[in-house]
């Protein structure tokens, strides 16, 4: 079949879409903003060696998985997000509450619980509307329940004009629906890899334990002190000076300084803050049985203690992702899996307070990255991403090519060609200093003799 190419204004046109759905905003008000993740080929799997006690060897073996271009939220849902959701539900008569639980009208099942239930949640009802009942408005949404996020995804499906993907009364996902959808574990690894395979990372920036790059245990935060739970704001870890004039945390500095723990596709809290559901199944064998080609998971899910199957969790959180503790730091591993059973000490009746998600939808243009390993580009990334001034473009060329590396701003025009040569095969290296350009969103394109890549890279200052 012969390959589909972008022409630059295709592309072009396809990066302002993205722009106009959704900005990244400063501060506590990041909104939801789709992440184009190019489709590729990578290992998934621990490369580490690295073995949980309560259910080992369920990260291997490590097998090689091709996963489709698709979209993925660049921070896990709000609670003001969530709260939204929730309103326009029970206007809609959708759902009912029930001994301070959220219900939906057509089943059993448990979308969320209220702060009457338990304080640990944030959002309340007082018997006609729900609301936040505390400071955690852009703190990641918990106490929902894995039907309840299937139950926003098709409400936030319907807010925008898309096919919404679940049967709510099945649970099942009509991945042909071009609607918001939990991501699969392959995707949501491939997401939280942000492209990095060679080497293949440990954490979602690299391999070091920088406590100021995420919401472990004791990462010395402004916001581990008070009531559970000690969630930190989405994208709260973004390399800047926070200050307590600005968030009112609960501790009591003035200040705190963060270092950058997005990776290189700009996606936050990936490793850290809160689990994340996946869509599938959790299967503690499944990695030995896994298709190649987009990757969904088990039809059903191993049964836990307690005799039922669970969906399956990713990213770590504030509670158990210690960096301390040498069993409990590979919670936050990227490649470390759960299912959603494995909350605490109290499996399986330990508080979902350190439980959220992200979303994520497919792409149905023409694929933008790396999706053959016979492709010229064998690699392709940027780091850091986000930066302050200084980012570096890395690239590996299979075979000799022309090669031309563009960077636009978000009107689309032409900043600068980084370089524009007939290359040899091998890694190649490129910086860009953007000190004198004024922060935002700007993109890069290499385009070789039979492949273009397009991403987003963010500058901050």
């Amino acid at each position: 079949m012969k390959r589909t190419y972008y022409t630059t204004t295709l592309i072009l046109v396809l990066f302002f879409i993205q722009i106009n759905q959704s900005a990244i905003a400063q501060n506590t008000n990041k909104t939801l903003n789709d992440v184009l993740i190019p489709g590729g080929i990578y290992d998934m799997g621990d490369h580490f060696g690295f073995v949980d006690p309560l259910h080992p060897s369920d990260e291997i073996p490590i097998h090689t998985v091709h996963i489709d271009s698709f979209y993925i939220a660049n921070t896990v849902v709000t609670n003001q997000q969530f709260l939204n959701y929730l309103t326009s539900a029970l206007s809609s008569g959708l759902i009912h509450v029930q001994n301070n639980i959220v219900y939906s009208v057509a089943d059993t099942n448990i979308i969320c619980y209220t702060n009457q239930y338990a304080t640990y949640y944030s959002i309340g009802f007082n018997g006609n509307a729900f609301s936040i009942v505390d400071f955690r408005a852009d703190h990641p949404m918990v106490g929902v329940l894995w039907y309840g996020a299937t139950a926003y995804c098709n409400w936030l499906s319907s807010q925008n004009g898309y096919q919404p993907c679940y049967n709510l009364t099945t649970g099942d996902c009509d991945s042909t629906k071009n609607g918001y959808r939990l991501p699969t574990e392959a995707e949501w690894e491939w997401a939280g890899r942000g492209g990095h395979t060679n080497p293949y990372y440990n954490y979602s920036w690299g391999n070091d334990l920088d406590t100021a790059k995420a919401n472990w245990p004791d990462s010395g935060d402004p916001y581990e002190t008070g009531a559970y739970p000690y969630t930190t704001p989405v994208g709260f870890y973004d390399g800047t000076l926070k200050l307590k004039s600005t968030f009112n945390w609960p501790g009591t500095a003035t200040s705190y300084q963060t270092n950058n723990g997005a990776n290189s596709y700009g996606l936050y809290d990936m490793t850290g803050n809160v689990w994340q559901y996946v869509n599938d199944w959790y299967g503690r064998t499944y990695y030995g049985s896994s298709v190649y080609n987009n990757p969904k998971g088990p039809a059903t899910g191993t049964l836990m203690p307690d005799n039922k199957p669970y969906r399956g969790m990713r990213g770590g959180n504030w509670y158990n992702g210690d960096v301390i503790n040498s069993v409990n730091d590979g919670h936050s591993r990227i490649s470390n899996r759960d299912p959603s059973y494995f909350r605490g000490p109290q499996d399986p009746n330990h508080p979902w307070y350190h439980v959220g998600f992200r979303v994520a939808r497919n792409y149905t243009g023409v694929a933008t990255g790396i999706n053959s390993r016979n492709s010229e580009v064998n690699i392709c990334r940027s780091f850091p991403n986000p930066f302050n001034s200084i980012i570096t473009f890395q690239f590996e060329l299979s075979q000799s090519s022309q090669a031309v590396l563009n960077i636009y701003n978000s009107l689309g025009q032409l900043i600068t060609t980084i370089v524009n040569d007939k290359l040899s095969q091998g890694i190649h290296n490129y910086q860009w200093n953007a000190e004198a350009m004024p922060a935002g969103i700007y993109s890069y394109q290499l385009k070789t003799d039979n492949q273009i890549i397009f991403n987003k890279i963010i500058l901050i200052k």
